[in-house]
């Protein structure tokens, strides 16, 4: 449970450097004129992965806090944030590359390889699904 935690801070960094280069793109990157972060679907796509990265970071933080206390819902709080961090970490790198459009999946840009990466976090130390199983049966176990 203690590398779940590691896992999901892993991811909430992945994601912050989509958001990083999503960011820069999109205020260089111009479509009538203007640049394409000033277009309404881009910027809430840039609102949407920064409200994502400020929560994966709350939660990996929390769960940190949690194992440093060795406090009984330190494996549930864990896997919460591993399965978020990593899910949103896949968002965050897809919504990159539709910011960066074509040039997403050119490997001039770091985007395509941040995309890449992303996949591990949903893999690596369980799958999202199995985080999703441990999450279920501490949530049915402490309503019985």
């Amino acid at each position: 449970m203690i590398v779940l935690f590691k896992v999901a801070s892993g991811a909430t960094g992945l994601a912050q450097r989509c958001l990083d280069e999503a960011t820069k793109y999109s205020l260089e990157r111009k479509t009538f004129g203007v640049p394409i972060a000033m277009h309404q679907a881009v910027s809430f796509m840039l609102a949407d992965m920064e409200i994502g990265v400020q929560n994966s970071r709350a939660a990996w933080m929390r769960a940190a806090w949690e194992v440093d206390q060795n406090g009984p819902r330190k494996t549930f709080l864990s896997s919460i944030a591993k399965c978020y961090a990593a899910d949103f970490a896949n968002k965050a790198a897809a919504d990159a590359v539709q910011i960066f459009g074509g040039n997403g999946y050119n490997s001039e840009y770091p985007v395509e390889k941040l995309m890449r990466d992303a996949k591990v976090f949903q893999i690596y130390e369980g799958t999202s699904q199995i985080q999703r199983l441990i999450i279920a049966r501490n949530l049915i176990q402490d309503a019985k």
